[in-house]
């Protein structure tokens, strides 16, 4: 019986596992205090005509163990949606979003919902002022997939105040959806078929 209870719990975390390592982790030192920053898309993986948004988590760190935002004794950070903002860059094209807090999870915030409407790269330009420096960091997505992208514990001086002490991990870039049994069509597809026939 106890094997069984182990099986069905790894069945039910391991989507939510997944999902919360398919995020980047970035460590950063503001104005003498550790920061750890989570930083992905909701709805991981996200598909072309999917609903997503930009998923960012702040926690004060373990000492001990700081790039690991389950370490016992971590804590979340809250009152950051009034300090930052995101901008989804995506080619020359841009969107800016303020974050508003997850509903019942303390130090969880949340862009505005877009929907990805081609394949590409996307990054999120996190920006603003905490605590009075500022601060302006861009994460990207990994086109093959959040896990193969490579850990950097070097340290960088990002700007005045802010410094990045580890950067690990990474969240894929939207996907195209696989249509059955006819090949999906995207909205964009759709709409440009619907111009030549005009």
């Amino acid at each position: 019986m106890f094997v069984g209870v182990i099986i069905a719990l790894s069945m039910i975390m391991s989507p939510i596992l997944q999902m919360s390592y398919a995020h980047q982790r970035g460590l950063f030192n503001i104005d003498g205090k550790d920061y750890l920053f989570v930083v992905g898309s909701l709805n991981e993986p996200a598909s072309v005509d999917d609903k997503t948004g930009v998923d960012f988590r702040a926690i004060w760190p373990n000492a001990t163990n700081p790039t690991d935002s389950r370490a016992n004794g971590t804590q979340p950070i809250t009152g950051l949606e009034d300090m930052l903002k995101v901008e989804i860059l995506a080619g020359d094209k841009n969107l800016t979003s303020n974050f508003e807090p997850a509903f019942d999870e303390l130090g969880s915030y949340e862009s505005e919902p877009f929907y990805p409407t081609v394949s590409t790269t996307f990054d999120y330009r996190i920006y603003g002022n905490i605590n009075g420096t500022d601060f302006d960091v861009t994460f990207s997505c990994q086109p093959s997939g959040g896990e193969s992208a490579p850990s950097d514990n070097s340290t960088v001086q990002i700007s005045e105040g802010v410094e990045r002490k580890a950067l690990l991990g990474g969240f894929g870039c939207p996907e195209d959806r696989i249509g059955f049994p006819e090949p999906y069509m995207s909205q964009l597809e759709i709409a440009q078929a619907l111009n030549k026939t005009e």
